[in-house]
């Protein structure tokens, strides 16, 4: 991972890129360093690090150290984004209490582009799982989610798998041996909600249909059912 990419990710829980800069300077270094000793490290001016430095520790990712010079040392990653992520978490179910919008959804189309916006959906409809899901992908998406599937087999859950390879596929899973088309994606959560389309892996343009509507919900689970049955009639041969 590039120290661009790890800096990008910092600023997820409010550092700014200078700041995140300093942070991965002060957690590779075993010992804490003086400003005069960050500004060399990184190239960052000395009164911009005094500045940076003191925002991290009201931010909570850096220690002060009393003394003469005055020394910096990075908070743990694990306790520095947990009591972010906490703090977040706090919030939502505030937010969730004051800003009721109730089932979260239009019921009708939605269209969603991008590889991490598409990603997103998917994680969210196997957390509202609570009888089976079905999906139908590529062996790499199917090694994406594994964990994801992995836990709703760990509640007793049904999950059905259509895909080309077993390599990821977890335990308890109901299989299908197919092939799907690379990149192509259908998903059922409940016989509720519905999620088909396309997802890239290189960055290119990307995207899928999510619905609640009970007319695709219908047709999508024709479709897996169908194609079900032809595997069995194949197998059977």
């Amino acid at each position: 991972m590039s120290a661009a990419f790890a800096g990008d990710k910092l600023t997820l829980f409010g550092l700014t890129r200078q700041e995140a800069t300093i942070y991965r300077a002060l957690c590779r270094e075993d010992a804490p360093l003086t400003g005069y000793e960050i500004a060399k490290l990184t190239g960052i001016s000395r009164s911009n690090v005094y500045a940076a430095v003191g925002s991290l520790t009201e931010k909570g990712a850096a220690y002060i150290m009393d003394g003469s010079p005055a020394r910096y040392s990075a908070v743990s990653p694990e306790e520095f984004c947990g009591r972010y992520i906490r703090r977040l978490e706090g919030f939502a179910r505030e937010l969730q209490k004051e800003l009721p919008c109730g089932s979260g959804h239009t019921g009708g189309y939605i269209t969603i582009n991008g590889r991490a916006r598409i990603m997103d959906t998917v994680h969210g409809m196997l957390d509202s799982v609570r009888e089976r899901v079905y999906i139908a992908s590529d062996s790499e998406f199917v090694g994406e989610i594994a964990a994801d599937l992995a836990g709703l087999i760990a509640r007793g859950l049904k999950v059905v798998i259509i895909a080309p390879g077993t390599t990821d596929v977890p335990e308890g899973a109901v299989f299908y041996h197919a092939e799907c088309g690379s990149g192509q994606i259908r998903i059922i959560a409940d016989g509720a909600s519905v999620l088909t389309g396309e997802i890239s892996r290189d960055g290119l343009p990307c995207s899928c249909l999510f619905s609640t509507k009970e007319n695709l919900v219908s047709v999508l689970k024709e479709s897996l059912s169908n194609q079900i049955k032809l595997i069995h009639l194949k197998n059977a041969d």
